[in-house]
């Protein structure tokens, strides 16, 4: 304690004393996560006593904001909405707050049902730019422009080019206050700038070159004085390039400055000074010349200062970690009157009132255009679109544009000879061409509007990437070949870039016009979508012919830019950029201008309004670094400096408002008295996770099929972050155990450890191998940035490795580390220092390895290592392709009731009544309606059926022909030849997707891997053969060579797969008996003569409107038809191949002879190989029976709508027509009546089957289950009879009452006898769909929701011994719960094929029984 008397009380009384250090602060980056750290942070530091300052590298404060021009949409989720709101307040509101009478505000939308706001980035700083300027102008922040500061890893330091020294600067230099050299660093100040004076008048003399300042180029260049006038007051100065010579007065003269200056106003010396005095007293100088400092990194002096860096993406950083592979992506952003009215409509009501409006996607009230901000675009018509764009003869601006490119250029020599745009056309044929056999043909996509600007972001194919590069290659090879120096060869990749540039925007403009024209916005809005353009026209229109909304300029004054607004009868309202409104008129000749998005001027396109560029993943090695521990300052790293979203599946700015959320807390928690070591650890701690949350919202589940980028990188790029992560927990004192929460093992373990590789012994030693020597590479380069070491400790290190290696190929790293550093043969001191240092962070790489490796163990044990969720679902059911499927069912029942109705029309007109025309013309315009459905849903039925086919030809049929080429003796089977080996197939297949995908990804020609195909291939049916080929997958291949991306390792973890599967077949313990063998021959001779047979019988091909397709004319509804009439007479055989016999007919002749070689092996082979042909047999006929009641149902629609017009207009001719053809209603009728007897007759059988089962039920339970499902199936039973009857009768009535007004006079019966009938036919129809909706409604609406689980269990052990027949023994491959799913879809396939309760069930009732089988009959409790 002190006291007034004492002699340091003055000085405390001129001494703020703090519990803390003051808290200072400085932002590097003025962006929206810059700005929003700068705006949240600043009340805590200024509670500290501390300084907040904001480092600007870009001049938007100077200019009010002016230089913010990226106009991409960003969604801002809740974090950002609670922020923004809290801070800007009514700035907030402007901006999301609609104006009076609107539902949609004009910057921003509000999505409140899903907790979003979209904004383009522009306007989301420039809010943020005007709340910092205001705590600017009150004194509470400091910033600084064109600061141009940047962190520097290596040395731990803020550090700033010599060029960009600002007055006032601090810097360290290894200088003293004397002024002479020292080891340590002193702080100096830049106290002043020199500048580059321009020339007086008295300094010009004619005839010297020089460089002028121009104001409108914002540039200075070269010019030679060739003459002045002293009395006319004229100088006069001669360009030197292309510009025009330049007339002056004295007066008016320009800044001239000595040649070769290249900027104006530039800085030529840099004078700073010592902050300490000199020992002589006053202040040391030193005199900098910039031509010498100007690319020297300085070491600025921020003293007692938190640094955090929001600088953006980092560009070649080896401070940031990869967790992704790249892919190539790109935005392009639209701006505009004609967005803003033809996009969305401000001012309507957001929702509408009526029930059809609440349904945005019927009707054209929606006030939003894009809807759903995902959607999917082929790669196909984009290329289309780019060569029709560049071939039109009627719109050749795009011709033109490539053409004045090259002209306006440094190169217009390009267009000699060849032109440049022939080039490009013949690329865009190539494009055309290999566009259908790209890897990925569907693109995301990815719109949002807001106001008048409109954002398109897409990823693309790397096929169009890398046709775009040898483009530009092709058409700037005269010019490479040429360039010689670095200049020009640096001006001639600059010019590439802009035609990569422009091809991009040819690519953007296909792919819009595919949008707009393929009615992928939201439906009903097609016609409203304006066409966007994305250059200038280069033709000159009349005013009149362009739509309201469009841009354009004066043809003879071009430099402003005008919009229509209204177009009048007249005259037409335009505005300029700055909002003026005027008329002009409809014969004015103008330009249309492009749609891309403005900068700042609103006159002149952005340079940012359209771009490409790779799209990865990556975290920075460390969330904060050290940079004065002891008084608790560091270096953070905010936003996408700390962690890159994917920008197409969040906002680009998801991580930044909690890293300044988390720093504000950092420095909150220092003024509350927290230790500095826990409040590092606490923000490592929640970065940590939130650079997790960052990561996987972009890549998904980690095995995304599309649209998701995949985690990859190699083993030392891994090793670089986990070796930091070790550092950085241990100056926070963290538990070491913990480096690798659940979310990033589940990381890494997706990129070292490709799914099914789990259990492999070979892989998982290979890849513990590389692992470990990447972390001794790691160790090594650690070891010599270590200056403490003493000379030769690196040496020793690798020597004393290469003497270990048999420890080292163990697997037992503790061992071997401990192993390594006994021997180590250095002294003691250096030995302790690697010991706890290098060799301490090893083993603990080599730990989180092995946790690594244990993870994917147990995620495979679990099967949790799926791209989604979807691909654990059980299948539905209209995946079951059976004999009279449940949908068939419905068939029966809709002809039947268009049957009945067709006979009742009929017979009402033998009533010679108005009331008998008028209701015989109802009913036949009901029957329309009645014959059209039928017609539409057995087209899906046959499409659905036709679809299973095609499945098996490209799933199961080489499955089927291994299976059975597997039973054959091995000398049988070498007497095929290769392309007669299935299993060479298999592998060539699956081999060729590999090197296609290694080309795809850039890799590359895999010598060695082809080498050791080619060794398998020449001993294909040798089991020894496989496994070697299989260990050198496992071992040098997926553990090594194709590492890095986890697309490639899946297929080549597909090409293992099948040589296990060939390992497996021809090893199993089959007898392989001389007539077993034989039999197999056979039969896979005929399987192989066979697939081509099925091949064309395909309908392979796109379906329109849900129910059509383009097909043959042997595959019209009407040839095949009789194609199932034919089969009924055609016979099929079990040995051979009958010639004449139809596809139907051959299959099941197949499936037949499978089953008899199946029994000769004691039904141990082939058993879902069987299956699979049964269901085959059953699509190719439900596919026959399908065309045959289109047919029935067709011949009804025509007759009806005949009938009807016939009806209403009194024609005669037609009605006598429409008698006639009624005739072929009755073939629908009998079409019903034969159906609706299978149905009867499988529900007969299934109510004997169920009669005998609860007889024998084991328990009351089962009992009581079985006699429910025998209940329903009785009423079933019950209005299929009445249906029956309606069909037999509507059979009757249709020719009967034909004949009778035919020839009505010659029959002896009554005449009302068909009328009675036909009454009755509708009556049973009516009826039976009547009792239809009470069963569906009453009995089948009370069934319980554990159906499945009831009926299932009653069947329990029948099931489950389904389940033992069907299975195969287990791989390790596969994870046990897939196999298992497989199995168990085959156990449902065979038992709902045995107990038809499809008959007794409708479709959801029926599901729960399927997918509960599939589920694996577990019981839910």
């Amino acid at each position: 304690e002190y006291t007034a008397s004492d002699p340091e009380w003055r000085e405390l009384a001129r001494t703020k004393i703090v519990r803390v250090p003051p808290q200072s602060m400085i932002v590097i980056g003025g962006g929206p996560t810059g700005l929003m750290t700068t705006v949240h942070c600043t009340e805590a530091v200024l509670a500290s006593g501390g300084v907040m300052k904001l480092f600007e590298a870009r001049d938007a404060f100077a200019k009010g904001g002016a230089t913010f021009e990226r106009a991409q949409i960003v969604r801002l989720d809740s974090r950002w909405i609670g922020m923004l709101r809290y801070h800007l307040g009514t700035g907030f509101e402007d901006v999301y707050i609609p104006a009076s009478g609107e539902t949609d505000s004009q910057l921003g939308n509000t999505l409140p049902t899903q907790g979003f706001v979209e904004i383009t980035i522009k306007d989301l700083e420039n809010m943020l730019n005007v709340e910092t300027s205001k705590m600017w102008s009150k004194g509470l922040i400091k910033v600084y422009t064109d600061a141009r500061s940047q962190y520097d890893a290596e040395s731990n330091t803020l550090t700033k080019f010599g060029e960009y020294l600002k007055v006032d600067d601090g810097i360290l230099r290894r200088v003293d206050e004397n002024g002479n050299r020292c080891k340590g660093y002193n702080s100096w100040r830049v106290a002043e700038l020199i500048y580059t004076q321009a020339f007086q008048l008295k300094d010009l003399t004619v005839g010297m070159e020089c460089g002028i300042y121009l104001g409108q180029e914002n540039a200075i260049l070269p010019y030679r004085l060739t003459a002045v006038d002293i009395d006319a007051d004229l100088y006069v100065f001669k360009s030197l390039t292309d510009k025009e010579d330049l007339h002056a007065s004295s007066t008016n003269l320009p800044s001239v400055y000595p040649k070769g200056t290249k900027k104006h106003g530039s800085v030529e010396k840099v004078i700073i000074e010592s902050v300490k005095k000199g020992s002589q007293g006053g202040y040391a100088r030193d005199e900098l010349k910039m031509s010498a400092i100007k690319k020297e990194k300085f070491t600025l002096d921020i003293g007692h200062t938190h640094v955090v860096e929001a600088i953006g993406k980092p560009h070649g950083s080896n401070v940031h970690f990869s967790v992704t592979t790249y892919e190539p992506y790109g935005v392009c952003c639209i701006q505009g009157l004609k967005v803003s009215m033809g996009m969305h409509n401000f001012g309507e009501k957001r929702w509408g009132t009526g029930l059809l409006d609440d349904i945005r996607s019927q009707n054209d009230q929606n006030t939003r255009i894009v809807g759903d901000f995902t959607k999917m675009v082929r790669s196909e018509p984009i290329a289309r679109k780019m060569l029709e764009f560049v071939t039109d003869k009627r719109d050749r601006n795009w011709e033109m544009h490539f053409t004045e490119l090259v002209r306006k250029s440094d190169y217009p020599e390009l267009n000699d000879g060849v032109p440049i745009i022939d080039k490009i056309v013949d690329a865009c044929r190539l494009l055309v061409d290999i566009a259908p056999s790209f890897i990925r043909k569907t693109l995301q996509t990815r719109f949002f509007e807001t106001g008048d600007n409109y954002y398109l972001g897409m990823e693309f194919g790397r096929e169009y990437d890398n046709w775009k590069n040898r483009l530009a290659d092709e058409l700037v090879d005269p010019l490479t070949r040429k360039a010689k120096d670095k200049d020009s060869k640096k001006s001639v990749g600059r010019f590439r870039g802009v035609l990569m540039h422009h091809i991009d925007r040819l690519w953007y403009d296909g792919c819009l016009e595919t949008i707009r024209t393929g009615d992928v916005y939201n439906p009903g809005a097609k016609r409203r979508i304006p066409r966007l353009y994305l250059i200038n026209s280069y033709t000159d229109v009349k005013l009149g012919s362009l739509p309201v909304g469009e841009s354009f300029r004066l043809s003879n004054d071009p430099k402003g830019k005008y919009e229509i607004v209204l177009k009048g009868v007249g005259q037409i309202v335009v505005r300029d950029v700055e909002g003026m409104i005027s008329k002009m008129k409809k014969s004015t000749l103008v330009k249309r201008e492009g749609n891309l998005t403005r900068s700042p001027d609103g006159n002149n396109e952005s340079r940012v309004s359209l771009a490409t560029f790779p799209v990865g993943h990556y975290v920075n090695h460390r969330t904060m670094r050290l940079n004065d521990s002891e008084k608790g300052y560091v270096f953070a790293f905010v936003g996408d400096e700390q962690a890159t979203p994917h920008f197409m599946r969040y906002s680009g700015l998801t991580g930044a408002c909690i890293n300044a959320m988390l720093f504000n807390n950092f420095v909150k928690q220092a003024n509350e008295g927290v230790p500095f070591i826990d409040r590092f650890k606490l923000y490592s701690i929640e970065t940590n996770w939130s650079n997790g949350e960052v990561v996987q919202r972009g890549t998904g589940a980690n095995y995304g099929e599309d649209g998701f980028l995949r985690p990859g990188f190699s083993y030392s790029h891994g090793i670089d972050y986990l070796y930091s992560k070790v550092i950085e927990y241990r100056e926070s004192d963290q538990d070491l155990d913990g480096i690798l929460s659940r979310d990033w093992k589940v990381k890494f373990a997706a990129s070292m450890i490709p799914r099914g590789m789990e259990l492999n012994p070979r892989f998982v030693r290979s890849m513990y191998q590389q692992f470990h020597q990447a972390v001794f590479e790691k160790v090594v380069a650690e070891a010599k940035k270590d200056k403490s070491l003493g000379d030769g400790v690196v040496e020793a290190m690798e020597t004393r490795y290469k003497e270990v290696e048999i420890e080292r190929e163990s697997g037992d790293f503790d061992a071997f580390w401990d192993s390594y550093l006994s021997e180590l043969d250095v002294d003691e001191e250096d030995k302790r220092k690697v010991g706890d240092e290098q060799i301490f962070i090893a083993r603990r790489l080599d730990q989180m390895c092995r946790q690594i490796v244990e993870f994917a163990n147990k995620s495979y044990l679990y099967n949790e290592r799926v791209s989604s969720e979807l691909y654990n679902q059980p299948k539905p059911v209209d995946s079951i392709v059976d004999d009279f499927a449940v949908e068939a069912q419905n068939f029966a029942n809709s002809l039947t009731m268009s049957a009945a109705f067709s006979s009742g029309a009929l017979a009402f007109t033998l009533i010679n009544t108005s009331v008998g025309s008028v209701w015989s013309g109802i009913v036949a315009f009901l029957n329309i309606l009645l014959s059209f459905g039928t017609m539409t849903n057995v087209s899906r039925y046959k499409l659905r059926n036709e679809e299973a086919r095609i499945i098996f030809q490209d799933e199961k049929m080489l499955r089927c022909l291994k299976a059975v080429f597997a039973v054959i003796d091995q000398p049988t089977r070498a007497t095929y030849l290769l392309d007669k080996n299935p299993f060479t197939e298999d592998l060539n297949k699956k081999v060729g997707v590999f090197l296609n995908a290694l080309k795809y990804y850039d890799f590359e020609e895999p010598t060695e891997f082809l080498e050791g195909f080619e060794a398998l291939k020449a001993n294909i049916n040798e089991p020894k053969a496989i496994r070697a080929f299989q260990e050198k997958l496992s071992s040098d291949f997926l553990a090594d060579k194709y590492q890095l991306s986890s697309y490639v390792q899946e297929y080549l973890v597909a090409i293992y797969a099948s040589c296990e599967e060939m390992h497996f077949l021809l090893t199993k313990s089959v007898q392989r008996t001389a007539v077993g063998s034989g039999e197999a021959k056979t039969l896979f001779d005929r399987l192989w003569r066979f697939r081509e047979k099925l091949e064309g019988t395909l309908q392979r091909g796109p379906v329109r409107f849900g129910f059509l397709k383009k097909r043959s004319v042997t595959q019209w509804d009407l040839f095949a038809s009789l194609q199932y009439f034919y089969s009924l007479l055609c016979c099929s055989s079990r040995s051979r191949t009958v010639p004449v016999s139809t596809i139907s007919n051959e299959t099941l002749g197949i499936s037949r002879q499978a089953r008899h070689l199946s029994g000769l092996h004691q039904s141990q082979i082939l058993r879902r190989e069987i299956r699979d042909l049964d269901s085959l047999y059953w699509a190719t006929r439900e596919s026959y029976i399908g065309s045959l009641i289109f047919m029935a149902g067709f011949s009804v629609f025509l007759v009806s709508i005949v009938f009807t017009i016939a009806r209403i207009g009194s024609i005669r001719v037609l009605l006598d027509v429409a008698f006639w053809a009624s005739l072929a209603s009755a073939f629908g009728a009998i079409l019903a009546t034969f159906h609706l007897c299978r149905k009867l007759l499988i529900l007969l059988r299934l109510q004997s089957i169920l009669g005998f089962k609860v007889r024998a039920a084991r328990s009351t339970d089962d009992s009581e289950s079985i006699a429910m499902v025998k209940t329903i199936t009785r009423t079933q039973i019950l209005f299929t009879l009445m249906r029956l009857f309606a069909a037999l009768a509507a059979a009757v009535a249709l020719p009967w009452s034909v004949a009778e007004r035919g020839f009505g006079n010659r029959i002896s019966l009554h005449g009302d006898i068909p009328f009675w009938i036909a009454l009755g036919a509708v009556g049973a129809a009516v009826g039976a769909t009547f009792l239809f909706l009470v069963v569906e409604y009453v009995v089948r609406y009370n069934l319980p929701p554990k159906l499945g689980e009831f009926v299932c269990e009653a069947f329990r052990e029948e099931i489950e011994t389904m389940f033992k027949v069907l299975s195969l023994p287990p791989n390790s491959l596969q994870t046990k719960q897939v196999q298992e799913r497989e199995t168990w879809e085959y156990v449902a396939r065979e038992f709902l094929h045995r107990y038809r309760f499809d008959t007794v069930f409708a479709a959801d009732r029926f599901g729960s029984i399927l997918q509960y089988i599939q589920g694996g009959m577990d019981p839910r409790k």
